[in-house]
């Protein structure tokens, strides 16, 4: 059947007819005997035509093609391939199919960071090592069927190469052989028979036995599939393999008892979280001629979320507690609060959630079983350190230090040249000390120069966890420092006058001065990270008094 146009009028009305959009065309448009035309050709006719104008065919198109998911168990299905997938771009949106669009709905909103149903993004992939292909190796235990090629190698007295085919009776007829049945044979059986039957009949000859072209089968996908239908696919075609040619399961649909029906009967329920948590592909099985694969609506669906590894939406079984969701979501992170977790859940005949406190330490509360909807969240533990104390103020290195029983300030501070600054005030310093529940501090009093030139002494204190070691530096350095440093900043932007010209000389030879007096030195330490010393005190001052009033002067 041929397509009367001329080229570059059939290549638009072409494109037009495949991609089922207007086309605006100067010379004509196609009439309703053309597109009738096209429609009633074979799904052949039209590929054939399509290539030859450098358009693909959707899957579907066509009344030919419409035709071939008839639903009928053992009809001729559709070829196995990889699906088409939703484009991450906005080009063709208008073209996808209500299906395609809700799976790249789906997709934008899981990008703004929202809970994820585990496991069902695998069918969301272009991966094309779910297609199987017929030149893998065939494994020992594949069992032979109607379709299925044999070849065959014989050596040795009589040298000769046969191809057979097995045919719909499960035989395979051998030259001089005469009928082997084969049906229902594994391929290791089989090298078996035909090795033996030739080494007793063909003297002086040996056989070597692989399989040619694998056959063909055609399966039914039902239930919450994306695509259900029949489907040709391989002879080594696997559960997964044939859910992932049907575009998945859908969001309703269930990856814990995924069922493979054999002449009405479940031979399988596959729970495909073994796959994917455990690698465990025993359910995975290769699928025969006329299997129905079914998938039915999930039971139970609940959301782990905060400090765990794997946050995600995840379907449950009955039997499945707390601690199972817990392994499913890979466990809690390092900064997860195991005793602060909770479970907050729909109550039947309630208005609003009600909420359930755990200890995922306590074995009780991890085997709490978890339902439909529930919503499981762990906390985080604080930031700040408790063993630790914290050096502030004039020194070389402020911050965190390790605390151990027995620390004491010497331990720190064991240098006056290279643990202390030039600017630094050795008879003055203050450790701030927490009492009681932490709310209230103790102030005791600090001589620099005696803790480190006495180190074991009473006036080098033992610090307790969580002491902050305040070091001052001399009243002197502060005020003339800041003094100088704004006058020199202010210089620099007030312009290029006469005036502002003077004055920032003047800084200039100011600071140099101050140097070799020894109030002011250059520093490896960043001027900004260091704390003033009325700063300090007063952060001191203030605490003091916040803990010496009443309550009621306090919320005055």
């Amino acid at each position: 059947m041929k397509f009367f146009c001329s080229g570059r009028l059939c290549s638009a009305l072409l494109i037009g007819l495949l991609l089922n959009i207007p086309v605006g065309v100067q010379a004509a448009t196609p009439s309703p005997q053309m597109i009738a035309q096209f429609q009633q050709m074979s799904p052949r006719e039209q590929k054939a035509l399509a290539e030859q104008y450098g358009i693909e065919v959707p899957q579907g198109l066509g009344g030919a093609q419409q035709q071939s998911g008839s639903g009928v168990l053992g009809a001729p299905g559709e070829p196995l391939g990889v699906s088409g997938r939703v484009p991450r771009s906005s080009d063709g949106l208008d073209r996808l199919s209500d299906e395609q669009f809700r799976l790249y709905q789906r997709d934008l909103e899981d990008d703004k960071g929202e809970l994820k149903r585990f496991g069902l993004n695998i069918f969301d992939r272009e991966i094309s090592t779910f297609s199987p292909v017929d030149d893998l190796p065939v494994p020992e235990n594949y069992a032979l069927g109607p379709g299925d090629s044999v070849s065959v190698l014989l050596y040795g007295k009589e040298q000769n190469e046969l191809l057979l085919m097995v045919n719909r009776d499960g035989s395979l007829q051998f030259p001089r052989l005469g009928s082997i049945n084969v049906a229902g044979l594994t391929f290791a059986d089989l090298k078996d028979v035909i090795g033996d039957r030739v080494k007793r009949q063909f003297v002086g000859t040996s056989a070597v036995v692989s399989i040619g072209k694998l056959r063909s089968i055609n399966v039914f996908l039902a239930g919450e599939v994306v695509a259900p239908g029949s489907y040709s696919v391989s002879g080594l075609s696997t559960v997964t393999q044939v859910l992932y040619a049907a575009g998945g399961v859908t969001d309703i649909g269930t990856l814990r008892n995924i069922q493979v029906k054999r002449q009405g009967k479940t031979v399988v329920s596959f729970d495909m979280y073994d796959l994917l948590l455990r690698g465990n592909t025993s359910g995975d099985i290769r699928l025969s001629s006329g299997d129905t694969v079914f998938v039915p609506i999930m039971n139970s669906l609940v959301a782990a979320d905060g400090e765990i590894r794997r946050p995600a939406l995840y379907e449950t079984l009955p039997s499945d507690s707390v601690g199972s969701l817990l392994q499913m979501a890979g466990g809690v992170t390092a900064q997860g609060y195991s005793r602060s977790a909770s479970i907050s859940r729909y109550a039947a005949g309630e208005a609003s959630r009600s909420r359930i406190q755990l200890s995922l330490e306590n074995e009780a509360d991890l085997a709490i079983e978890v339902v439909d909807g529930d919503f499981l969240e762990v906390g985080r533990v604080k930031e700040n350190i408790h063993s630790q104390v914290l050096l502030r103020g004039s020194v070389a290195r402020p911050g965190g230090y390790a605390w151990r029983e027995g620390l004491r300030v010497s331990d720190l501070l064991k240098s006056i040249d290279d643990d202390l600054l030039n600017e630094t005030d050795l008879n003055s310093g203050l450790v701030v000390r927490r009492t009681g529940f932490g709310l209230e501090v103790d102030v005791l009093g600090l001589s620099l120069i005696d803790a480190i030139g006495n180190p074991g002494s009473e006036s080098d204190l033992v610090l307790h966890a969580q002491d902050e070691v305040l070091i001052f530096s001399l009243p002197y350095f502060n005020d003339s420092y800041k003094a100088l440093r704004a006058s020199v900043e202010d210089s620099f932007e007030a312009g290029n006058d006469k005036e502002s010209i003077k004055r920032r000389e003047q800084g200039e030879m100011l600071m140099p001065d101050m140097e070799k007096k020894g109030a002011f030195r250059q520093s490896s330490v960043n001027e900004e990270s260091k704390e003033d010393r009325q700063d300090l005190i007063e952060e001191v001052v203030f605490r003091l008094q916040a803990q010496s009033k009443t309550p009621s002067e306090t919320n005055l």
